[in-house]
């Protein structure tokens, strides 16, 4: 069954989305984006609404190196973050209180978090008996410091919505639409200004 607050994001993101056509990711703003550089982020193990086996693994670890890859970010290991986790006995993909989102952005010495929770995600067959990956989203940026959102993104994809376009088409594999997603989140936070940190050396 779903808890409080998953259930108010299902019902937020029902009302915002009525008539938004697929103009996405959509995002919300509570608060503004921290107006410095960010430099060590931590992607926590997502909550999983959906009855795919293992969604949460597969889509938080794709997230983490695809936010890995596009910028200089000093990312969390999935190491640090667990044990963390083991420590405050703690399940991943477990919803969490406030309090505990700023002890675990605390002891990894986070910058931001990025929770999210799988609201919807399965294989369906496509044309020719290919498979036709969907996925809901609704991810968190939150705030180091004390836990709080600052951001939500709700995304909803299918693999056949890319046919045809861009450079490439149809996507047949859950972990090529997780990537794609990703690709498309990262891109509107560097759009909508969220600064990266140097932390590489420059010539």
């Amino acid at each position: 069954m779903f808890s409080t607050p998953r259930w108010f994001s299902i019902l937020f993101w029902t009302v915002f989305c009525a008539g938004c056509g697929t103009a996405l990711p959509l995002h919300h703003e509570i608060t503004a984006l921290p107006s410095g550089p960010i430099c060590r982020v931590a992607v926590l193990p997502f909550l999983n609404d959906s009855d795919y086996p293992l969604g949460d693994a597969v889509v938080s670890k794709v997230f983490a190196a695809q936010f890995q890859q596009s910028g200089d970010y000093m990312m969390v290991q999935d190491g640090d973050t667990l044990k963390v986790y083991q420590q405050l006995r703690l399940l991943p993909g477990a919803e969490l209180s406030l309090e505990q989102y700023q002890i675990i952005a605390d002891r990894i010495n986070a910058q931001l978090l990025i929770t999210g929770i799988i609201m919807e995600m399965r294989e369906d067959r496509g044309e020719h008996n290919t498979v036709n990956p969907m996925l809901v989203l609704d991810i968190q940026l939150r705030d180091g410091r004390n836990g709080e959102t600052l951001w939500t993104i709700f995304h909803r994809r299918q693999g056949t919505d890319y046919k045809k376009t861009m450079h490439f088409g149809t996507i047949h594999t859950m972990t090529g639409l997780s990537r794609q997603m990703a690709v498309e989140i990262i891109n509107l936070l560097y759009e909508k200004g969220l600064i990266q940190c140097n932390v590489l050396p420059r010539s």
